[in-house]
């Protein structure tokens, strides 16, 4: 039987938010990203897109940071008492993508309902539910890898990486699909299906992101800045900063 230590729906935290227990929990965790983040897989931290899912085997080490401002989840701290035999057909360890996230968030909605019905066979329900989310999570996984998104995955979050870590990289969106040899319409779509989020405010957040850095931890000027952050002119960069963070790049630096 599947026991249900702990879990949470919609549990936002900042942008410095950050899980590392070298030992695990003492349990199995499951996490549904609901927010770009960071992933530890083989020894290497990978972005992972939002709507993702990772299961971690109890007794091993569970990582994961926020990537961007917010950073929000779904979780679910569980236990089994059958030597894994409820844990059969459960892929661990690895990054799932759900194809049906909201029959997958129904199921969550129902596990916690039931674990606070205190019903003569409550602890029986929610150990069937968890057990269907599970498998729910790990054969729509398993889909994943042969679909049209399956096959560019590894690449979409490679790219990914790379503007978050240097947003002056890529001008703009038709260089990013150049570069994956797709064409723009196409890498548009399959970017979105992955992260939950268009190509353009992605680059936009992170081009922020970098900015906000700059400005609060250097003394670089402005126009360098916005030359980091992809923007060569400086003007557009004043106006996209304004819009996205509500003040100018000097009012944001005294503050």
């Amino acid at each position: 039987m599947l026991t249900l230590r702990t879990m949470g729906i919609n549990y936002a935290h900042p942008s410095d938010f950050f899980i590392d227990r070298p030992e695990g929990s003492g349990d199995y965790l499951l996490i549904v990203f609901k927010t770009p983040a960071v992933l530890l897989q083989n020894g290497e931290e990978i972005n992972v897109p939002a709507d993702s899912a990772v299961i971690f085997p109890k007794g091993e080490k569970q990582y994961y940071r926020a990537l961007m401002d917010t950073y929000c989840n779904h979780y679910v701290h569980f236990d089994t008492d059958d030597s894994g035999r409820d844990m059969e057909g459960v892929r661990t360890g690895c990054l799932l993508i759900p194809r049906d996230l909201p029959e997958a968030e129904q199921l969550l909605r129902m596990i916690n309902k039931e674990s606070l019905s205190h019903g003569e066979n409550s602890a029986t329900y929610v150990s069937l539910l968890i057990r269907l989310l599970l498998l729910k999570i790990s054969e729509a996984a398993a889909a994943h890898q042969n679909s049209v998104v399956g096959l560019h995955e590894n690449e979409l979050l490679e790219l990914r990486a790379e503007f978050y870590n240097n947003p002056a990289l890529y001008a703009d969106i038709p260089q990013m699909a150049k570069h994956l040899g797709l064409s723009v319409s196409h890498f548009q779509q399959l970017y979105k299906e992955q992260f939950g989020v268009s190509c353009y405010s992605d680059l936009l957040a992170a081009r922020m992101k970098t900015a906000r850095y700059y400005l609060s931890e250097t003394a670089l000027p402005i126009g360098e800045i916005a030359a980091l952050c992809g923007y060569e002119n400086v003007t557009c960069f004043l106006h996209r900063f304004k819009a996205k963070c509500g003040v100018t790049p000097g009012e944001y630096r005294r503050a």
